[in-house]
């Protein structure tokens, strides 16, 4: 168990509940569990929880509440509805003291969202960020109908709608456009690899599909996460538009933070090449599995995974990879073809 895993177990045992653990919510058995990590939110926190909350479903599910140590007034918010709500809503108040773990590199991991799905005890889990919301009622119920439906399907994701800090609309979108451009249903991960196309606030997956992430990846966030899990199974694109993302420069996606921290993706990548050919990830068909080892021969050809001698050393023993190296033409026409 290295340092960053550590912490994280450790910190973890720490964390307390808002309101303690006998509410009504503590003693349901939710199907699913919405997880909501929150800081700084103080404009947005109740159009999320409000989305959340209008679900109608038959069945029951939770909200686990990470909030993040915000001085904002987004704490005060957070209990007001857990007071409110102590049926659906289990609040955690995080000590940002705790809930960040520093590398020694300098870059900074945040433990909130991952013990937020740590927490959950829904056998599915849906995602929508403190200053996201839910506008379709029905997104629960639609999505677990679609899971529930085939053993095969653990990955639901749907269309989305683009607003801005003041909640006005963003028409015409080039980042709506291009994510949904990528959208389908089917095995998922050759695409995966080369754009992270599903919205967080759209996705509802199967839990146990969480299973060995920490082995091969570095950081939690969502395109890691999205790779291990519909690298697992088949995924469904839902076409009904089912939430807002909100446009926040302050956020981590928009600052760059977290291309900074996982290397322009390539740290994710190595573990994603690592999982595959360690068999954690299973390609439905020959052509995805040529996609697969095409996209990954090509990385490595670039030099772009610099980090791993034991994944270059297995890659390049392979028959292909030695073929592919000579035919440099193929990786720019495929990678212009995507």
């Amino acid at each position: 168990m290295d340092e960053f895993e550590k912490a994280l177990q450790e910190r973890f045992l720490l964390q307390e509940e808002y309101l303690g653990d006998n509410k009504p919510v503590n003693e349901s058995f939710p199907l699913v569990s919405v997880t909501v990590t929150t800081y700084q939110h103080v404009n947005y926190i109740r159009d999320c929880l409000n989305g959340i909350l209008m679900q109608k479903t038959d069945f029951p599910y939770e909200i686990i509440l990470g909030e993040d140590g915000s001085s904002d007034g987004t704490q005060e918010i957070c209990k007001e509805y857990a007071v409110r709500y102590p049926d659906k809503i289990r609040l955690f108040i995080r000590d940002r003291r705790i809930s960040q773990f520093v590398r020694k590199d300098g870059t900074v991991s945040r433990f909130n969202g991952i013990w937020n799905r740590m927490s959950a005890r829904g056998k599915y889990i849906a995602w929508c960020e403190g200053d996201d919301y839910w506008t379709d009622p029905l997104k629960l119920q639609k999505q677990v109908n679609i899971l529930e439906s085939d053993k095969n399907i653990g990955f639901v994701y749907s269309k989305f709608q683009l607003v801005n800090l003041d909640n006005m609309l963003i028409e015409n979108s080039s980042t709506v456009s291009n994510q949904l451009s990528h959208s389908k249903t089917g095995y998922l991960l050759p695409s995966l690899l080369r754009n992270n196309f599903p919205q967080t606030l759209t996705v509802m997956f199967k839990k146990e599909l969480l299973a060995n992430f920490d082995k091969y990846y570095s950081y939690g966030y969502d395109w890691p996460l999205f790779i291990h899990i519909c690298g697992k199974c088949k995924s469904v694109f839902l076409k009904d538009v089912t939430g807002c993302y909100r446009i926040n420069p302050n956020g981590m996606m928009a600052s760059g933070t977290l291309k900074d921290v996982d290397n322009g993706g390539f740290t994710t990548l190595n573990g994603a090449f690592r999982a595959y050919l360690c068999g954690e990830y299973k390609a439905a068909s020959i052509l995805d599995k040529l996609k697969i080892n095409v996209y990954m021969y090509y990385r490595l050809s670039k030099g772009d995974i610099k980090d791993s001698v034991e994944l270059e050393n297995c890659v390049k023993s392979r028959l292909l990879y030695q073929l592919m190296r000579r035919m440099t033409f193929v990786w720019a026409f495929y990678i212009k073809k995507k």
